[in-house]
Formats: C-alpha cells, structure tokens, sequence
C-alpha cells in the first residue's frame, strides 16, 4: 500500500467514510428503535448488532471505496494481498499476542487486592470470539490503509497519536448508543479513560508495523486489546468500577508507550 499512487484527498475522503458510515448508522437505529437502557454487551440486540457492524466494517469499506477510486479493482487486490504475508519471526507474534493481556492481568490483579469484582473471569463469550472479525474488519482500514499512507507524512509517534485519536473519536457515536445510559452523567469520564488506551494502542500497532510492514499482526494486536477486555474483565462491573477499570489500564498502557519511546528514538523520525 505504501507505493499505491492515490488521488488527491484519498486520506481525507477515507476518514469522512469511516466517520460517516457509523454515525449516520447509529443515528438512525436510535431514531427507529431506541437506545439501550443498560450496557449493550448484556443487551445485544438486532438493533445493537446493525450499529456494531456499521462501526466494525465501515474503515475496510472506506479504504476500499478510496482506494477504488484511485487504482480501479487493482487497488482493492492491494489492498487485501496484504493478508498474504504472515511469515515472521516469533517475537513479533508474542509482543502483538501478550502485551495487552499481560498488561490487562497485572491490572486486574492489582485492583482485586481492593476488590473481588475484578478478579479476572475466562468469558468465552460470542463477543470474545467476535473481536477475531471484528478487529480485522477495522484494521484493514486502520494499519492496511491509513497507517501506511500517514506514515508518508508523519513520524511513527506523531501517526500514532493522530490516528490513535482519531479512532478513540470514531468509537464516539457508537459508545453513546452502547453505554450512555449506562455510565449516565459519568460518561464522559469513562470514555477518556478509554480513549486514552485506544491511542496507545495504535502507537504499539505502529511500532510493530514499522518493524514487519505487517497487517495481520496489526489484527492480531487489535484482536489481543480487545478480545483480552472481553475475555478476562467481569461485564457485572458497575460504571463506577468500569471506570476504575479503564483508567487503571490507561494509565499502565501508558507506561508501556513511554517506555517503547525511550527504548526507539527512531519512533519520532519521519
């Protein structure tokens, strides 16, 4: 992708479609079927799983729809190829694999000195599996096409932290419709801490991007950020709890950033 020549604005038009598709989706389900009254995790409905596969699909769908416009069915073979490379060395596959995991365990641990409710459960839940496909769908958008395109512009930490926001902004919408009701006048609250870790987690994709040039472990460590919260944090937590939650693992993942910026200047060279 990072030599696929692209019309002028391709960027710009990518993130309107990855924006729009989601809030125009969520807007209308709300309008039509109402909003959850609690946590949409313990209250999936069809109407929670149409807004779900808007939010999930719609940065594949805007990188597809750019990339088209540009390079014809040529872009789009580009584009998935990239699925095609998976052969690298086992560090790689570790780091993508265990830092948030192991991040998250250290977390819950610590908390669970203070209380039971965060005793890390083994939630094999359909959501837990779901994360497999879900993150794909949006990192084909997010590392397959934004990353290397920005990456043009930008130093590795400066894309880190535009697209990190970026996406942490992308979820809005759909975390209003998601847990608004839930979190009530605290929802703000909870959704910074939670933006917070989004960031850090595109700076961790980026830094193993710049060492593999890989998508399929920018999946994987989509899937491991993700599907860890599903498979190892109680969904019974109140949203005061949720949120002791959320910043607590914030704030470590942003340990974990700065260190890998101390630990690779070249994260701040263009």
């Amino acid at each position: 992708m990072r030599d696929l020549a692209l019309k002028k604005n391709s960027l710009s038009l990518y993130f309107a479609i990855a924006f729009a598709l989601p809030i125009v989706t969520t807007i209308i389900v709300a309008l039509v079927a109402g909003a959850p009254s609690g946590l949409v995790v313990n209250e999936m409905s069809a109407a929670a799983l149409v807004v779900l596969m808007a939010m999930v699909h719609a940065p594949t769908i805007a990188a597809i729809i750019v990339v088209f416009r540009s390079q014809g069915f040529q872009g789009i073979q580009a584009l998935f190829q990239q699925l095609k490379y998976w052969k690298f060395a086992p560090h790689w596959y570790l780091k993508a694999i265990l830092i948030f995991p192991a991040t998250m365990l250290a977390v819950l641990f610590v908390l669970s000195l203070f209380s039971s409710n965060f005793t890390p459960v083994m939630s094999l839940s359909v959501l837990a599996f779901g994360a497999l496909f879900s993150a794909l769908w949006e990192e084909i958008g997010w590392t397959g096409f934004a990353t290397p395109v920005m990456l043009k512009r930008f130093s590795p930490l400066n894309v880190g932290l535009l697209l990190g926001f970026l996406h942490a902004m992308w979820h809005l919408a759909a975390n209003i419709y998601g847990a608004g009701a839930f979190h009530g006048n605290l929802f703000i609250v909870n959704f910074l801490a939670t933006s917070v870790g989004i960031v850090g987690l595109r700076i961790v994709t980026i830094w193993i991007y710049m060492g593999t040039r890989s998508l399929v472990l920018g999946w994987l460590t989509h899937v491991s950020f993700t599907g860890g919260q599903l498979l190892l944090v109680s969904f019974d937590l109140t949203s005061g709890e949720t949120i002791v939650w959320n910043s607590a693992f914030s704030l470590s993942v942003i340990g974990i950033i700065v260190l890998l910026v101390v630990r690779h200047k070249d994260l701040m060279v263009r």
